[in-house]
């Protein structure tokens, strides 16, 4: 089970890594043939545009990435989960669903995040419960 968990923690950090890249300019920008519709281009392209998203989501990730060095995958599940759901959401609702070829990556980041937070459950159980103010 250990090295399946040191195998799931290096694949995450090969994903996490592309928007660090990718904010870094190593990377090409994204051109219209790699989405399914204008409308998610055009989504990308502002985003893209902006710069503010993209700067976020690298320092997430690289914070992330450095976390998972230090084994703390509790706190890395809950750190990228936002941006889990958002990348899902974006390959749902504007990119033509959660099975087309640009939403693999997506859906593989996705079950990550879900094994890691299971996996770490039982710290979570500490935030559902009140405790009396004394």
């Amino acid at each position: 089970m250990k090295i399946i968990n040191i195998i799931l923690k290096v694949i995450l950090c090969l994903i996490l890594v592309t928007p660090i890249l990718g904010a870094l300019g190593i990377l090409p920008a994204p051109t219209p043939d790699l989405y399914n519709t204008p409308e998610a281009f055009a989504f990308i392209e502002m985003l893209f545009a902006t710069k503010y998203i993209m700067y976020i989501e690298a320092l997430v990730f690289l914070i992330a990435i450095i976390l998972t060095a230090m084994n703390r995958m509790d706190i890395v599940a809950l750190l990228i989960l936002p941006i889990t759901v958002n990348i899902i959401s974006f390959h749902a609702f504007l990119d033509g669903g959660l099975l087309t070829s640009g939403a693999m990556l997506a859906n593989v980041l996705l079950a990550l995040n879900i094994y890691f937070l299971w996996q770490n459950r039982e710290i979570y159980k500490n935030f559902w419960h009140r405790k009396a103010l004394v």
